[in-house]
């Protein structure tokens, strides 16, 4: 199932205050049926997010917007074994600090071939970026999950990729400074270069 746009809303401490969209069927389609609206209610969004430095990225972002009051979009890939998605992330300042965070689904397509699917483990030697997908192995650097088809790994460790971690710096900083970024948030969707 491909989802359109999912969105909730964070209380002033990061936690889930309210969920709109297609959370539930999403979650459903993709082996997350612990992960209902119901059940994730009230529970801190770091808790339903895998790798500390994705979760250290996201709580910049979010301090970023309230601290600035204004919104910053990003553009992530969000994908299945057999689906790449690509989906742009608009987190939105609300009064009494609260942040509308929205998901939107902006292109998807079947992979050529489809990948094995994948499990976080933060032992795995693999790693992947949360941002653009790509994965990182030893001695080979970092490579699409499409280029690597069959070969990708099992167990990946889920972080930033330099190019990624670049691009979310630059767009905390657009904030803080209250300028426009140098180059695109959205349209793009991270090199995994470095």
């Amino acid at each position: 199932m491909k989802f359109q746009q999912v969105y909730y809303v964070l209380d002033p401490d990061d936690r889930i205050l309210w969920i709109g969209g297609e959370w539930d069927e999403f979650a459903l389609a993709n082996g997350g049926s612990g992960a209902g609206s119901n059940r994730v209610l009230a529970t801190p969004l770091a808790r339903h997010v895998t790798g500390e430095t994705t979760r250290a990225a996201l709580a910049r972002m979010i301090a970023a917007v309230r601290d600035a009051g204004a919104p910053l979009r990003i553009d992530y890939r969000c994908d299945s074994p057999r689906l790449l998605r690509r989906v742009q992330l608009t987190i939105q300042p609300m009064k009494d600090d609260r942040v509308l965070m929205v998901h939107d689904l902006r292109d998807a397509r079947a992979f050529e071939v489809a990948l094995p699917p994948w499990h976080a483990d933060e032992t795995a030697a693999a790693r992947k970026c949360s941002f653009c997908g790509a994965v990182h192995l030893p001695d080979a650097g970092w490579n699409f999950a499409e280029d690597l088809g069959a070969d990708h790994p099992a167990g990946v460790a889920y972080v930033i990729c330099p190019g990624c971690a670049a691009q979310i710096e630059e767009g905390v900083a657009c904030l803080r400074q209250r300028r426009a970024p140098s180059t695109p948030m959205t349209g793009g969707f991270g090199p995994g270069a470095g």
